[in-house]
């Protein structure tokens, strides 16, 4: 994918690459209409005597110098990738693994989260997740599309044949000196397959709590020697990772830790993990039962799926175990109701659950780009009103994008004494969420907008990721 700032660019290959780098310049094309793109007026007149004789006297536009660096590094990246799909029609063995490692590499170099492969009537479409938003990186010839995915399935020992049902895997790759993992899932679809990748770096991997921003509060909050502690949010909102975190916390010589994963993520010392095959009949609730034989003080259950799980976790807990799991809830309170909902007893879970934390990642502005904004809508409180607010504008840092990166967006509700008897007595969602607010009760919503007027996000990030309704 080519950046396009005001949806410029479509790259001419009419003078040798090599030569467009020296030169800092090139010759575009935007609705029909040619141009030479340079950050050096002197430049583009010693370029324009390499161009052809139809394309003499054009126009020039003046961009920086890192702009023309990203656009021809772009352009680069094509060609590589095309002169590759063109090595696999002719040696289709060997050359079709290093169209596999460019592609993982190319998605790397972007630091996405993950790589979509996905096949359609005519072409084969790759795309990757940039802080959780998809982005389109090259389009494959529909033969390449096969090889492919059997050189995938191959990596992951998967059966290379077998493209009617889902199957999943896993394979490691040395790049840049870098190790990681890559998790292999590919789903049969009405026009083909479709072909997804999670991209882990095991050596970039910090279990901080403080570096991901939590507060230091929260490290008291665990050290805890029973109780039920979940951390809620949807998929991809970086739950793993605070579990992770808070393992690294309390994790010691003197306690026995053993997690019960889908899969097994990373591989952490003083751990005892246990990967979930359920294929085997080795799902969380036959796992849990079985380490509960093992002398465990602290379990870390991937995630409560059903009932007989959660009353599992529930026994552990009440048993004195140290237990931490995950759910897909929208807030804290919310996990209240959906425990209520998988047929908790009200009085268990005040007996047993100690801590909520719901989450989500934002997209942080680009520190490059951003521009700053008085336009302060009706929503946002007084209190911060004062604050610096920013917009995404978008730059050859942030691939035009005017994000880049995330940052946690949380709220934390520890289960009080007040509030265990609320859950207790039944009570609805509205009387304890009054009780909150007289507590003042920090939600995500209040950190969202906290951060926003920090310059960190945006108001409009804020809105997309904690669903507020204006």
């Amino acid at each position: 994918m080519i950046p396009k700032p005001q949806n410029k660019k479509s790259i001419l290959s009419i003078v040798p690459l090599h030569l467009c780098k020296k030169l800092q310049s090139f010759v575009f094309e935007e609705n029909g209409v040619f141009s030479i793109a340079t950050c050096n007026k002197q430049h583009a007149k010693v370029f324009e005597e390499l161009l052809p004789y139809d394309y003499k006297n054009l126009p020039t536009t003046l961009f920086s110098q890192s702009e023309i660096e990203a656009f021809l590094l772009k352009e680069e990246s094509l060609r590589n990738f095309f002169n590759l799909c063109q090595q696999v029609c002719n040696d289709e063995n060997l050359a079709i693994q290093k169209l596999l490692d460019f592609i993982l590499q190319e998605a790397i170099s972007y630091s996405s989260s993950d790589l979509h492969i996905e096949s359609t009537p005519n072409q084969a479409h790759i795309r990757i997740r940039i802080d959780s938003i998809m982005q389109d990186l090259f389009f494959l010839p529909l033969e390449h599309f096969a090889l492919l995915s059997s050189s995938l399935k191959l990596e992951c020992s998967l059966d290379i044949h077998e493209n009617r049902k889902p199957q999943d895997g896993r394979f490691s790759r040395i790049f840049d000196q870098k190790n990681y993992d890559f998790r292999f899932s590919s789903l049969p679809t009405t026009k083909g397959e479709s072909l997804v990748i999670r991209i882990l770096c095991k050596d970039e991997q910090n279990f901080n709590l403080f570096a991901l921003g939590f507060p230091k509060s929260l490290k008291q909050m665990i050290h805890i020697h029973y109780g039920l502690i979940f951390v809620t949010g949807p998929t991809g909102s970086g739950k793993s990772t605070t579990l992770y975190s808070m393992l690294e916390e309390i994790k010691g010589g003197d306690k026995k830790v053993i997690t019960l994963e889908d899969p097994v993520e990373y591989d952490l010392d003083l751990l005892t993990q246990v990967a979930i095959c359920e294929k085997y009949g080795f799902g969380f609730k036959e796992a849990l039962r079985s380490i509960l034989r093992q002398d465990p003080d602290v379990i870390m259950v991937g995630e409560i799926r059903d009932q007989e799980t959660l009353s599992l976790a529930f026994q552990a807990s009440l048993t004195g175990h140290l237990v931490f799991s995950t759910l897909h809830t929208n807030d804290a309170i919310s996990t209240i109701e959906r425990l209520l909902d998988m047929q908790a007893k009200p009085y268990l879970i005040a007996s047993v659950l100690h801590l909520i934390i719901a989450q989500r990642l934002a997209r942080k502005l680009c520190p490059h780009c951003k521009q700053a904004t008085k336009e302060i809508p009706h929503f946002v409180p007084e209190i911060l009103k004062k604050g610096n607010f920013f917009v995404p504008k978008g730059c050859h840092q942030c691939n035009f994008k005017g994000y880049k990166g995330r940052i946690l967006i949380y709220e934390i509700l520890p289960l009080s004494q007040e509030l265990k008897h609320l859950i207790a007595k039944e009570a609805s969602k509205e009387h304890i969420l009054q009780h909150l607010k007289e507590k003042r009760f920090q939600t995500m919503f209040d950190d969202a907008l906290k951060k926003a007027s920090l310059g960190l996000t945006s108001l409009e990030e804020v809105l997309r990721i904690t669903h507020y309704e204006i």
